[in-house]
This record gives structure tokens, C-alpha cells and sequence, in this order.
């Protein structure tokens, strides 16, 4: 599957969002480098054995956007089963004697993370055009919100949160789910756009009070990033794998 394809949903599985910071040795291009060659490689042998149904790598743009909060260097999309497949991941063989060890070498451990459901707010017509940027911002809900009640108000939104009258190519939203023990951040909004100009242009149009009724807009940070997809979502269905 080509990166600028639109990466499907994959039925009830669950999505693991990370975000790793790189070594400080590491220059942004030398932790890309290392991350979609050699760890790419090790998580790759989590998919082969069945821990993973998708896996995406998000690399970070080395740009800046006014008034915006960096989250991280990377962040990869992992798609799971269920929390126990990824209890199971981590004990697993190929984590502990593969990926476990290789973060080290290019990131600063542990990474940042959250189990979340994933829903797909607009759907991209098509294949995304080439120079098309992703924009993921992460949230901690409104603390006068209970966690169910912010969950059904996130998954039923239309828009990009601060970017209401803004129509990406393409948004997805994600909700952080109960027993994975205490989530770092409550939700996560990515959307896709033509071009990074078209993205300041939007973007120079926020309406950061607009989400102060849902979201605790202190607490918000993001990444603008180009997305790799190494593993499409449902690719054991598509590959006849039970």
C-alpha cells in the first residue's frame, strides 16, 4: 500500500497510539532513517507473528506551526486484537529479544502511549495526493467531564475540533478505552491535507476556544508528520490469515 493511500479502519480491533522522542545523539533525519529501516524491521516480526493487524509510521515534519505544541518525533499506529494481545506482545519472544531492546538505541524510553478505539470521521475520495501532510493532536478532556460522557461527545463530531469550518481529505478520531491501565492523554484527532500550505492556511483560522467546552486546551500538543504505511489495517483478511 502506497503512503499516500488512505489507511482503512480495521473492524473492533483496537489501535495503540505512540510517540517517541529520539535520542538526543540522534538529528531528526538519523532517528527517521533508523526507524523506518532497522526497528522497522524488528516490528515487523511482531506482525509476522501475529501481534499486530496494521502498523503505521508517522515521521515528524521539521517545520513549525504558530501557537503549536510539539508532541513528540515519531508516532507509530499499532493495530490490536484486544489489550490482551498486547499484554502478549510484550512477553512475546520477538519484543523481548527484537523491538524491546532496539528503542534504546535510537529513542528515549519508555514511549508515551494509549490504547484507543479509532472512528473515521470523513474518508478520503481516493488515493491522498502526493505532498499531503498529516496533522495529529492529542487531548485531555475537559476534567469536568466523566470519561463516558467525553467519549460518545468526541466519537460524534463532524469537524476537526479546532478547525470547524476546515474539510480535510480526511479525519479519524480516537478515544482512549478502559482497562489499559491510566491513559497519558484522553483522545486523539489526525487529519490529512493536500499540501503543508494549505495546512497554515486552516490552520491560521483555529478556533482554539471552540474546543474549551470538550477539552482541556492547556494540556493540548500535536505533530504534523508525513505517514508511512508499513502494514495496512485488515491485511490478515485481505492475506487469508486466520
Amino acid at each position: 500500500m502506497s503512503a499516500r493511500q488512505a489507511a482503512p479502519g480495521c473492524g473492533d480491533a483496537l489501535k495503540v497510539m505512540s510517540f517517541l522522542q529520539r535520542r538526543p545523539d540522534f538529528t531528526l533525519e538519523a532517528f527517521s532513517e533508523y526507524w523506518r529501516t532497522v526497528h522497522r524491521a524488528h516490528a515487523l516480526r511482531l506482525v509476522e507473528a501475529g501481534y499486530l493487524r496494521g502498523y503505521i509510521q508517522n515521521h515528524r515534519i521539521d517545520t513549525q506551526l504558530e501557537g503549536f505544541v510539539w508532541m513528540a518525533d515519531g508516532a507509530p499506529e499499532l493495530w490490536i486484537d484486544d489489550i490482551g494481545a498486547l499484554q502478549r506482545l510484550v512477553t512475546s519472544p520477538e519484543y523481548l529479544h527484537g523491538a524491546g531492546p532496539d528503542e534504546a538505541r535510537f529513542m528515549v524510553p519508555p514511549a508515551v502511549a494509549c490504547v484507543a478505539r479509532e472512528r473515521v470521521l470523513r474518508e478520503a475520495a481516493g488515493d491522498l495526493p502526493d505532498g499531503a501532510v498529516k496533522l495529529i493532536l492529542v487531548f485531555r478532556r475537559n476534567p469536568r467531564l466523566a470519561a463516558d460522557a467525553f467519549a460518545a461527545r468526541w466519537l460524534d463530531g463532524e469537524a476537526p475540533l479546532l478547525l470547524p469550518e476546515a474539510a480535510p481529505l480526511r479525519l479519524t478520531r480516537y478515544v482512549a478505552v478502559e482497562g489499559a491501565g491510566e491513559p497519558p492523554f484522553d483522545a486523539v484527532e489526525c487529519s490529512w491535507w493536500d499540501s503543508l500550505d494549505s495546512l497554515r492556511c486552516e490552520w491560521a483560522l483555529r478556533d482554539a476556544a471552540r474546543g474549551q467546552p470538550l477539552v482541556d486546551p492547556s494540556a493540548t500538543r500535536g505533530m504534523l508528520v508525513h505517514e508511512e504505511v508499513v502494514v495496512p489495517a485488515g491485511w490478515y483478511a485481505r492475506a487469508g490469515v486466520a
